[in-house]
């Protein structure tokens, strides 16, 4: 019998050369005890890279949503408005020299301008400006900041009974002249040389209303400058009644104070009448004194946009009439502070 061979068969040269060939490609493909680590640490810096990126990109995208809202959306918020020049203030000079503004509704003062040490004759308020004519300097503009510019156009010497405020525009009387100020142009209105104009009173449209008298005396008479004329028509009154005291405008027409008793003037009476006619617009409202009044310097009639109506005087008492009603705003011109003897201006 036969005997089976059951040992390992020798490997020639070239299996062994086969063999050894293998184990270095496996060698070459195993990885090394660190290649994970390496492998983690490279794929959390493209982790983060890209998580970087992302969060640039919401940003960019949110600043971009955001200056689009702005650009198109419109700001409703409201405008500052300087106080001080708002439309329920009016104007008054402090008995220190310093020009203030107090509330209708209550006499307080809201905002000090600044402070002029020189003698002021008349007040008048604008739109943005309170103006101030101020012996030896003509007349002063002072803004909401107390910024203070002279007015061109009047001369520091011009003697200044009245003034008026109104659309950007600056009336100043003087003797028988009216100087009318617009930005920088100027304009004059000269009467005969014997009148005086006590009292002036400007609309929006640039049209005018005078008080004036004769020098030599006599009642004074009302007259009527048409916007962009240099001559005056007189305004016949159709009723008997005192002289003109003092002038405003309303939106209905032209407020007159006059006196109700033409010898004993210590109580007034405020009536609307129309300018082209002459006739009383409605009853009026009237108002007592403590005492007579010395003259048109002594009260001023002044309004606002909401046809209120402000009747001061040279004491320092204020009235407010809304309507049909009449309210004392302040004992003495504002509530807790003296004033100087120059009635205020709404």
């Amino acid at each position: 019998m036969t005997e089976l061979d059951t040992a390992a068969p020798r490997e020639n040269s070239d299996e062994r050369l086969l063999r050894e060939g293998l184990h270095t490609l496996v060698r070459d493909v195993e990885p090394s005890p660190t290649a994970l680590s390496r492998v983690l640490a490279k794929r959390r810096g493209r982790s983060g890279s890209r998580l970087v990126l992302g969060l640039t990109g919401v940003a960019a995208a949110a600043t971009a949503a955001l200056l689009l809202v702005l650009v198109l959306v419109p700001d409703r918020s409201p405008r500052p408005v300087p106080v001080g020049i708002a439309p329920d203030s009016y104007v008054v000079r402090l008995a220190d020299g310093t020009l203030a503004s107090a509330a209708l509704e209550t006499g307080e003062v809201l905002r000090e301008f600044g402070r002029v040490d020189a003698e002021v004759t008349a007040l008048a308020k604008g739109d943005e400006h309170v103006y101030a004519a101020v012996a030896g300097e003509g007349v002063l503009r002072v803004g909401p900041d107390g910024t203070t510019r002279r007015v061109r156009g009047v001369g520091r010497r011009a003697e200044v009974s009245a003034m008026s405020a109104a659309n950007g525009r600056l009336a100043v009387a003087g003797g028988n002249r009216v100087t009318l100020v617009s930005g920088n142009s100027t304009r004059r209105i000269t009467l005969d040389t014997g009148l005086v104009v006590r009292d002036l009173a400007l609309d929006r449209s640039g049209r005018l209303a005078l008080v004036v008298r004769d020098r030599d005396g006599g009642a004074p008479t009302l007259r009527l400058v048409p916007a962009g004329r240099a001559g005056s028509d007189r305004i016949r009154l159709f009723e008997p009644a005192c002289a003109p005291l003092r002038i405003a405008w309303s939106s209905t027409g032209l407020l007159v104070l006059r006196p109700r008793d033409c010898a004993a003037r210590d109580a007034v009476r405020l009536t609307t009448i129309d300018p082209r006619t002459g006739g009383r617009i409605g009853g009026g409202v009237g108002i007592r004194f403590e005492g007579p009044i010395g003259g048109a310097g002594d009260v001023r009639v002044s309004t606002d946009s909401a046809d209120r109506v402000l009747v001061s005087t040279a004491t320092g008492k204020t009235w407010l009439v809304d309507g049909g009603g009449v309210e004392l705003v302040a004992e003495h011109c504002v509530v807790g502070r003296n004033c100087t003897p120059v009635p205020a201006a709404m």
